[in-house]
């Protein structure tokens, strides 16, 4: 071999075969004079994939232990795969071995003799060999004719789970990459080809082991496969938000301190925090009520006391992130922020808060309400993953700053309250604040109608209260054109003529059944156009009631 090799082998629930599987995968390897590292992963598997794992690791040489500290989908076990493996040649390997490991070799030696970047296996292939169902069989081609017409990928089968890339490919490409399960695979190739990498095609042998035909894919993941599969075309042709420059995750680990709101933080909070970053937590209690004693993290009643414990202890460390109440991180948050400070122009990172996860259609309508570009406007960029871009304002429940803005003053951890929702970066200062998508986390919003409708209420009313006496207004034009427009739509009868009137509502009924379309989802899009309608007489009326309610004070002060 003329390159190093390693091998992923992302693992969801096999704790029965992974061990078998990894002694296998290894044999066959040393049989083809391949010394190859094996970076098995475990998905938070709720078996003993982990412990199976680990035993490997202890059994065999050149095992590596890798995972995630919650199921999080096969894209983001094979980047924390990634980020554990040392090879030139990095080999994506499913670990239920469907696809033999033997075949490996083959694509290894077509990578290593051509001038190729990527070599991918395909069922489609007129020499592959496939004990596979029917049915799927008739899946995968209509998924062909539909990614074919989508991206014009020079290959015929983007799902096949045996792949074979040059390092330099995936430290361009993996971390541009946002969807976390089935149309993975197309994301990743389509962003591979739109950057100039050569992907070649070669048969594979498939044995189908999966007791039930479709294996682990439901109706509802073919139906989020085709939606996912969406989404990567309307971000690859249309935002461009491959396009974005994302600097690789650095080799020098940073002291990092983690400011967590909420006591105690969640189980798997603290796996995220402290899976294979070291991080130190410390959390404000604030309103909450639960166990401070928890090892390994120092528990803060207020602002103030963490205040002072950040003047004495914040030296100590290179990065500061703050992590609202009821948030959770999404992938390797503090990695994937921390890569950010390598440009030494970044002092501040921030990300998106997504909602979720979802139960019901209900609590999904709400999600789609709360993020929708209608209710949010210019700042959607908070709620939904959009282009890493440089930023005015952030959510304090996902966030990160250099400890010397800390210590300069610039922040201050009882300022952030008092702003409401988000903290600024004001025109005149001289540093630079990043958005980046992959520091996201997920925070759960309350359910249509009545919880909703009131968690709205409260919201607007607090950033129409906060609007007043800020040194920039945040947020205050969007609320603004949302009260314009019902202040209209809700009198205009009275000096608007008739057809211009019906011609107005015409315009703002058609845009919400549009925007509720495009969610592609038959049962939420119902909920999701009156949850609009809803979500906006609700903030119409409240941001008002607040700025109101300030211009009282400051009047009575």
């Amino acid at each position: 071999m003329k390159h190093s090799i390693s091998i992923i082998m992302p693992a969801y629930n096999e704790g029965n075969c992974i061990f078998e599987n990894i002694r296998m995968t290894r044999g066959i390897m040393f049989e083809a004079g391949i010394d190859a590292e094996i970076v098995a992963v475990d998905d938070g598997s709720s078996d003993s994939t982990l412990e199976e794992i680990r035993r490997a690791a202890k059994a065999f040489d050149n095992v590596v232990v890798a995972g995630n500290p919650y199921n999080m989908g096969k894209g983001r076990a094979l980047r924390s795969g990634f980020e554990y493996s040392s090879g030139e040649i990095i080999v994506f390997l499913d670990a239920d071995l469907d696809l033999h490991p033997s075949q490996i070799k083959k694509l290894i030696d077509v990578i290593e003799d051509t001038p190729c970047d990527v070599v991918v296996t395909s069922k489609h292939h007129p020499e592959s060999r496939l004990d596979y169902p029917f049915s799927r069989k008739i899946a995968s081609w209509i998924y062909y004719i539909v990614i074919s017409a989508m991206f014009n990928l020079p290959v015929r089968d983007t799902q096949t789970g045996l792949k074979v890339f040059r390092r330099k490919v995936l430290e361009d490409v993996l971390y541009r990459l946002l969807v976390k399960k089935f149309a993975y695979d197309v994301e990743l190739l389509a962003t591979a080809v739109r950057f100039g990498y050569r992907v070649f095609e070669v048969p594979v042998v498939l044995e189908f082991k999966r007791d039930l035909k479709w294996g682990r894919i439901s109706i509802e993941d073919m139906f989020n496969l085709f939606i996912d599969t969406l989404a990567v075309f309307y971000r690859l042709k249309i935002m461009k938000y491959y396009d974005s420059d994302r600097p690789p995750v650095s080799a020098v680990g940073k002291q990092v301190l983690i400011v967590v709101r909420g006591c105690p933080p969640s189980d798997d909070v603290i796996r995220s925090l402290t899976y294979d970053t070291g991080s130190q937590i410390v959390c404000v209690y604030g309103d909450s009520d639960g166990d401070d004693t928890v090892s390994g993290i120092d528990f803060l009643r207020d602002d103030s006391d963490l205040e002072s414990w950040l003047d004495v202890n914040a030296g100590s460390y290179e990065i500061v992130g703050f992590l609202g109440k009821g948030c959770l991180p999404v992938g390797s948050w503090v990695k994937n922020a921390v890569r950010n400070f390598e440009d030494p122009e970044v002092c501040a990172v921030c990300g998106p808060v997504i909602p979720g996860s979802f139960a019901s259609p209900f609590e999904r309508a709400s999600g789609l309400v709360y993020s929708s570009v209608l209710v949010r406007g210019p700042d959607r960029y908070l709620n939904s993953y959009r282009p890493v871009k440089n930023v005015r304002k952030g959510l304090t429940d996902t966030c990160f700053l250099r400890t010397a803005l800390l210590q300069k003053g610039k922040f201050k951890p009882d300022s952030f309250s008092k702003s409401g929702r988000h903290f600024c970066i004001n025109a005149e200062t001289d540093f630079s604040f990043r958005y980046d998508p992959d520091v996201a986390v997920l925070k759960k919003v309350p359910s249509l109608f009545v919880p909703y409708l009131r968690f709205a209420a409260g919201e607007a009313f607090s950033d129409g209260y906060n609007a007043i006496g800020r040194q920039r207004a945040v947020g205050l034009v969007w609320p603004l054109i949302l009260l314009a427009v019902w202040l209209v739509l809700s009198t205009g009868w009275m000096f608007i003529p008739g057809n211009a009137y019906a011609i107005m509502w015409l315009v703002y009924a058609s845009t919400v059944i549009l925007t509720a379309l495009s969610c592609f989802d038959p049962v939420s899009a119902p909920l999701f156009a009156l949850g609009l309608v809803c979500d906006h007489i609700v903030r119409a009326v409240a941001f008002p009631a607040g700025l109101i309610k300030r211009l009282l004070k400051e009047r009575g002060n």
